[in-house]
């Protein structure tokens, strides 16, 4: 069980690297929206907001509600895909769908990076628990299993000249300040 103990950092690393995926894909398919969208004026009609959790966790979404004109000449008013900060009445640009003209979002909500970000930081810490817990961070003289006799509680390696590490008895008194 203390093995699996060791491991269980690794299940930060394994969010974090989900966390970068989604957010790469995020930004790749805002990117070829964008690509094949048409721009055009527009106006936010309306602000939709939801709540999602409960309590101090209790967040809300506000994705605006977009009136435009499409290049054809339709008048289209559509919740938009993405969030905003944009309120009622606020001039924008809009990215629409010519296919689906009711698929929209406000020009400026292009992919972002904060979620590669923090994909990033889960990363680094789940790593940096894993080789905390793991002994990631012990180095020559710290407590081993007693190989190369001397101390129980340790083993020495010295290393040769050639670059090769060969076991040793520890010097008398390493393991004298605990």
């Amino acid at each position: 069980m203390e093995n699996l103990i060791t491991y269980v950092p690794l299940l930060f690393v394994a969010f974090g690297v989900l966390i970068v995926l989604v957010s790469i894909k995020g930004n790749v398919d805002s990117r070829q929206f964008a690509q094949r969208a048409q721009r055009v004026p527009g106006v936010v009609s309306d602000v939709r907001t939801t709540f999602t959790g409960q309590g101090e966790h209790l967040r809300a979404r506000r994705r605006p509600v977009l009136t435009f004109t499409t290049v054809d000449g339709q008048e289209i008013t559509t919740e938009a895909r993405t969030t905003s900060h944009l309120g009622v009445g606020n001039a924008t640009d809009v990215l629409y769908d010519p296919q689906d003209p009711t698929r929209a979002v406000p020009a400026e909500s292009s992919g972002g990076y904060a979620g590669m970000v923090a994909g990033i930081i889960v990363i680094v810490i789940g790593l940096a628990f894993f080789a905390g817990v793991s002994g990631g961070f012990t180095g020559v003289g710290d407590v081993g299993d007693g190989i190369g006799g001397g101390d129980s509680r340790g083993q020495c390696e010295i290393q040769n000249a050639d670059g090769s590490v060969e076991p040793m008895e520890c010097p008398p008194g390493l393991w004298d300040d605990e």
